[in-house]
């Protein structure tokens, strides 16, 4: 009689924990497709969003340039720019890839970035970028609101927009 009770006790156990693992895989699935977004845009298409998500910052240069060499250089400190009325909620990158015809736009909470240094990759093969390489202070970059962070043109026509709001 005790193997039964044991055995009932493993069973409900083992069924609680494939439950949960099913559920953080579903919060992880739908995590995904509320925050990145793919589509497939011509050239023009592509330009035009660029220029309409940079309208909001008007002549506002990024708080970061990467020259030819890829070298990252800050063009202002984010410790010496003023508190913003409004924090920042949101991280937004917008990568247009001309190969693929395909853009995309990822949008995560600034409180998820702000958690810790995640290894964030954008791109696959030689094409990636590491966004640990820019080094941001995410609770910074929150007090600032919304601002420039980065705008990229690669040679190969790649383009990277990245910004808080």
């Amino acid at each position: 009689m005790a193997v039964k009770t044991w055995l009932k006790i493993t069973l409900v156990v083992v069924a609680l924990g494939m439950l949960g693992m099913c559920a953080i895989a579903g919060a992880g699935i739908y995590f995904v497709s509320k925050h990145v977004q793919t589509t497939r845009v011509s050239s023009s298409s592509a330009i035009k969003q660029f220029d309409d998500a940079l309208a909001r910052f008007k002549d506002q240069k990024p708080l970061i340039e990467i020259d030819s060499h890829e070298r990252v250089r800050r063009t202002r400190n984010a410790a010496d720019m003023p508190t913003a009325a409004s924090k920042a909620t949101h991280f937004v990158i917008k990568a247009w890839d001309p190969d693929e015809g395909r853009i995309v736009n990822l949008t995560i909470p600034i409180w998820i970035m702000a958690m810790g240094r995640r290894k964030v990759d954008l791109g696959t093969g030689h094409d990636t970028f590491d966004l640990d390489r820019l080094d941001l202070d995410f609770k910074e970059i929150e007090r600032i609101g919304p601002v420039l962070l980065l705008d990229v043109h690669t040679r190969s026509g790649e383009r990277v927009l990245i910004w808080t709001e």
